[in-house]
């Protein structure tokens, strides 16, 4: 691994855990950070509504919850992730999403259909590239939430490039069967590819890379 690259990536696992550190210290998990004040998470509702956009690196994230036959039963909501402007003014594209249980612990990272986001889809070269700038800002009760974002998602930058290139192979496997607006438009298909997280045990492996 990389020196510069080991640094960050060990940075990123102590952000993620002093956001999660200062939250418990309040009495609270991300689940409840991220519905922004709300007491009960409605479904398909956006927390918070308008969603948080930093224009000035073109990152974007809303969580929120609803039913799929592909959702955990222990899965309390999700953020969807976007990086802005990378198709034109005021385009956005769906970098990966992830689910919480209702203590607030990640439970996989997992990639969408066009439709359920309304996104402009691009290929996973230019999404993997634009994973290294969500970094977004905010002030209030988002910020942390905001920073502990930006940090699982360079902490599992590998896995979310593999992820992505993996949407790409299983949908080109299904366009050489159908038009692609027929695909893209699939109520049947949601979520296309998924990986289940273990942060505990990640954040353990980079301890024993550090004793190394």
């Amino acid at each position: 691994m990389p020196i510069g690259r080991a640094v960050s990536t060990w940075q990123a696992a102590a952000d993620v855990v002093a956001v999660q550190t200062r939250l418990a210290q309040a009495g609270m998990g991300m689940a409840q950070a991220a519905m922004a004040g709300a007491t009960r998470c409605e479904t398909l509702r956006h927390y918070p509504r308008a969603d948080v956009i930093d224009r000035a690196n073109g990152s974007q994230f809303y969580y929120h919850a609803h039913g799929s036959r592909r959702c955990p039963p222990n899965e309390h909501g999700h953020f969807h992730l976007f990086a802005r402007n990378l198709a034109g003014e005021a385009s956005f594209s769906h970098l990966a999403a992830l689910s919480l249980d209702a203590q607030g612990w990640p439970l996989r990272w997992f990639c969408t259909n066009r439709w359920v986001t309304g996104e402009h889809w691009l290929p996973a070269a230019q999404l993997i590239e634009a994973l290294a700038g969500f970094q977004p800002r905010t002030t209030g009760r988002l910020a942390p939430v905001a920073q502990w974002l930006a940090a699982m998602v360079h902490l599992y930058a590998d896995g979310l490039a593999a992820l992505l290139r993996r949407r790409d192979r299983l949908m080109a496997g299904r366009l050489a069967h159908m038009p692609a607006e027929t695909l893209f438009e699939d109520r049947r298909l949601d979520v296309i590819t998924e990986t289940q997280v273990a942060l505990p045990a990640r954040l353990q492996q980079l301890a024993g890379l550090a004793r190394h």
